[in-house]
């Protein structure tokens, strides 16, 4: 019975792997395939907790409006994701150096070094180079603006027959096309370690694969080679957590380290099992290589050449540029990518704006304008893209519409220079489009949002906020990029606030004037000098019906000598009580020194919350 039992256990394993990890069965898993026909069978046949939006099913998500309706921020924090360029080899370069075993930084201690990881081979940064240009997913992860690890890796078409012995031996003897990753590395560093880095870049390359080659039969797997000798556990379990299976031990004939062949071969079914509730692509406001593969979605940033300080009513001066990416099925057969060393295939836009937008859809949307100018505009198919994603800019100048909020801590406020970009709502073709930011905008990490340095005498300008929810109004998508700007408050406080409390403490003197007279000459002549600088701080302050703080300093002194003047004169009206007239004296001086102190306080308050505002924040062009 034992025996039966071990040999039906034996063939139900045997099944279960031909199931999950043969070549054939592989196809189910992608969603996205064009060979398939009904995707709601094959959903339950991998039984996918998290399927992502693709071209299949497209035109069914129209006819209902269905995408995701999640509103929420976009952290500054977060991981940012890009290709590798000819510039960060030498980045590169020091970052693989650093976790290589010949590193002074890498542990000396075995065990230490097997449970972190490491290197065999780091490149020079020339040979980096050379890789960049060959390689279609050399993935680089920042953190801010450090660089904390990257993910080489290529189809097997550029393995060099003479020079990869091992990843020949994987062609010649598991399969013809395949992607291969020749390093997966992460920063040593503690901060960097146990954050998940090498994970989303797994994530993002399985992703990335499943789109690049889905006009493919067969879906690719993917390959990795990990030293036998000496030990490195933790490339080992990683790669094991991430969806690889260790088929097989070679040892190249080149060096003689024995090494083992690491297969994927579904990692459609890897990334949904590395994915959670909380990271699933409907939530997250990244337009990353999942959300790519929706032909809905739009990736969307702005990159600021100049802004202007906002005016009395909010409005607001800027030179940007706009880069949208969409996928757009059958672009490719129009413009199909030519190997001629050139990094865009152009898209002759002129060919289909009068066209059917079957061909181009380009994002319809609303932007905050008031009177702007279309400085230039064209389209193109990136080289580090899926053959399907076109990438839309556009340069405009001119006056966007704004409005100023919460004045009432002027001149400490904080106001926003908002842009504001909705979706078009009177096309189902265009209601069931919906935003995600990019991770970079022009070849700058979307934080940073600006290429020049901007400057403003009045303002300061913080760090960009960016989020995405949906327009109340129209129920469509709307991306908000906010620039927060802090105003220079010193220069109210120097010029206003500083003279107004001043010239109210005068006040105080009017109190040891007997004479009506005089003392009613004195509290005037302060008045009126409070008056004209109302006058002065007229040109200067926002029109709003609230009241702000520089008004309670302005307002407080105006307010303090006419009361002075008034209880004078009920004094010497005779209209006054005996007992009133005992206190005339403490009771101006009751009120000068409670509107002095008020005064003064206002003033530190504004000075301690600018300064803790400046401080505290990122300026415009820093992370």
């Amino acid at each position: 019975v034992k025996v039966e039992l071990n040999v039906v256990m034996q063939s139900v394993l045997k099944q279960l792997w031909h199931n999950l990890f043969s070549k054939t069965s592989t196809m189910d898993y992608f969603v996205d395939n064009i060979h398939e026909s009904d995707d709601h069978d094959m959903e339950r046949s991998m039984n996918i907790k998290f399927p992502l939006r693709t071209k299949v099913g497209a035109r069914e998500r129209i006819d209902f409006e269905d995408y995701p309706r999640t509103e929420m921020g976009v952290n500054r924090t977060s991981p940012l994701i890009r290709m590798a360029m000819p510039n960060d080899a030498s980045d590169i370069e020091r970052l693989a150096f650093s976790v290589s075993l010949g590193s002074p930084m890498a542990p000396t201690e075995k065990d230490a070094l097997d449970k972190m990881g490491f290197l065999v081979s780091n490149f020079d940064a020339r040979t980096y180079s050379q890789f960049i240009k060959k390689a279609e997913h050399f993935l680089l992860l920042y953190a801010g603006t450090e660089l904390v690890g990257f993910l080489l890796a290529y189809g097997s078409e550029h393995i060099d027959p003479l020079k990869e012995e091992l990843n020949m031996h994987i062609k010649n003897n598991f399969c013809d096309k395949f992607v291969l990753i020749k390093q997966i590395c992460i920063s040593s560093k503690i901060e960097h370690r146990r954050e998940g880095y090498a994970t989303l870049l797994y994530k993002e390359l399985y992703a990335r694969i499943t789109h690049y080659y889905d006009h493919e039969t067969d879906p690719r797997p993917i390959y990795a080679a990990i030293v036998k000798e000496p030990s490195n556990s933790a490339s080992v379990g990683f790669h094991e957590y991430v969806g690889f299976v260790n088929i097989e031990e070679f040892v190249p004939a080149l060096d003689g380290i024995p090494r083992y062949i690491f297969e994927n071969s579904a990692p459609m079914v890897s990334l949904d099992n590395l994915t959670t509730y909380e990271t699933r692509s409907e939530i997250c406001p990244f337009y990353d290589s999942r959300a790519m593969m929706d032909p809905h979605c739009i990736g969307i940033g702005v990159t600021l050449y100049r802004v202007g300080a906002p005016d009395e009513l909010g409005d607001f001066t800027a030179n940007i540029r706009i880069v949208a990416k969409w996928r757009q099925e059958g672009i490719e057969k129009i413009y199909p990518r030519k190997d001629d060393g050139l990094s865009r295939t152009a898209i002759n836009m002129k060919d289909h704006e009068a066209g059917p937008r079957t061909v181009i859809r380009l994002p319809r949307y609303d932007l905050n304008k008031d009177e702007v100018d279309q400085i230039s505009s064209y389209a193109y198919i990136d080289k580090n893209d899926p053959h399907d994603v076109i990438t839309w800019q556009q340069v405009l100048r001119g006056t966007f519409s704004g409005e100023l909020r919460n004045v009432r801590n002027f001149p400490a406020d904080l106001q926003e220079l908002r842009f504001m970009f909705r979706i078009w709502d009177n096309d189902p073709n265009d209601r069931c489009r919906y935003f995600r930011q990019l991770h970079y905008v022009d070849n700058t990490a979307w934080p940073i949002c600006t290429k020049r340095d901007v400057k403003s005498m009045s303002f300061t300008f913080l760090a960009p906020q960016a989020e995405i929810d949906i327009f109340k109004a129209s129920r469509t998508s709307r991306y908000v990029l906010k620039i927060p700007v802090l105003r220079e408050a010193t220069y109210y406080l120097r010029t206003v606030a500083f003279p107004i409390t001043v010239i109210t403490s005068l006040s105080f003197a009017s109190t040891s004037i007997e004479d009506f007279d005089d003392q009613v000459g004195f509290n005037a002549s302060v008045l009126l000098t409070t008056v004209a600088y109302l006058f002065i701080a007229k040109d200067v302050t926002p029109e709003s019906s609230e009241v702000t703080m520089l008004d309670v300093i302005t307002y407080g002194g105006l307010l303090l000598n006419w009361s002075l003047i008034m209880i004078r004169f009920i004094v010497f009206s005779g209209r006054a009580s005996e007992n009133f007239k005992n206190l005339e004296k403490s009771i101006s001086l009751g009120l000068c020194t409670f509107v002095s102190l008020v005064q003064v306080a206002f003033c530190i308050f504004l000075y301690v919350r600018y300064t803790n505002c400046y401080r505290s924040s990122v300026k415009l062009g820093s992370f």
